[in-house]
């Protein structure tokens, strides 16, 4: 079994016990549960292994799930904890509070998922999200980050996302499941898309996506088959909503 590898150098605070905190959504009147933390930010929880990997494969179809290789987040950046056979990586991302599993096909793992595991890095030394995002849009510029270089797929297709405040806030964000096809610097007046068609831009810019949502029927079923995780997901993560 080839080694598990460490997307960044051991820093000497990392490995100190998680900080914990209490959380839930701001409408939630049950009892706050308390969970681990990624560099001492509530933005960034840490989930149990198995669990971040059971959520991080729900992004993709159910054929590609087995043999799709998996990074998690641990106390020193994000670690590979499962190497796949095919051409699939998947991750639950979770840059400026944003938490949702994604898979990128090989183009998108070599030129988009770094982004992640730096963002990672510069929350663990210290930096504020705002400063991130300057450092993440400057490397853009200066071509340190390249977008897509050929055409190719990303899947979204977990009905789960959350938006965590600084505080530790959490709102769950409604999430269509989709499919996404890369489009550096494509518009929606490019496409032909709008918010609610067929097909929409997600953004303008480098890292850029052409959303096409899945059908009513399969988000259906997506979302009939996901109810057991999104318990153990929101239970993990503090999430309690409003009865």
């Amino acid at each position: 079994m080839r080694a598990v590898r460490v997307v960044c150098f051991a820093i000497l605070v990392s490995f100190a016990p998680p900080t914990i905190i209490r959380a839930q959504s701001p409408d939630a009147a049950a009892p706050r549960v308390e969970q681990p933390l990624f560099a001492k930010s509530a933005q960034y929880p840490v989930l149990p292994r198995a669990l971040e990997i059971e959520l991080a494969l729900s992004a993709a179809p159910r054929h590609l799930r087995d043999t799709a290789s998996v990074w998690v987040l641990e106390p020193a950046g994000y670690t590979q904890a499962k190497t796949g056979t095919n051409a699939f990586t998947c991750i639950v991302s979770r840059r400026a509070g944003d938490l949702f599993p994604v898979c990128w096909d090989a183009e998108g793992a070599r030129s988009l998922l770094r982004v992640d595991f730096d963002d990672a890095q510069f929350r663990l030394s210290g930096k504020s999200g705002p400063e991130v995002d300057a450092i993440i849009a400057e490397r853009y510029k200066s071509g340190q980050y390249q977008p897509p270089a050929r055409a190719g797929i990303a899947y979204m297709l977990s009905p789960m996302r959350y938006r965590i405040d600084e505080h530790g806030s959490i709102t769950r964000t409604p999430s269509n499941p989709h499919l996404m096809f890369y489009g550096p610097g494509l518009t929606d007046g490019d496409i032909g898309g709008a918010r609610g068609a067929f097909v929409f831009m997600n953004r303008v810019g480098p890292d850029g996506m052409m959303i096409v949502p899945v059908g009513q029927k399969e988000r259906e079923v997506i979302l009939g088959e996901s109810q057991p995780l999104i318990a153990q997901v929101e239970q993990a993560i503090g999430y309690q909503s409003a009865r």
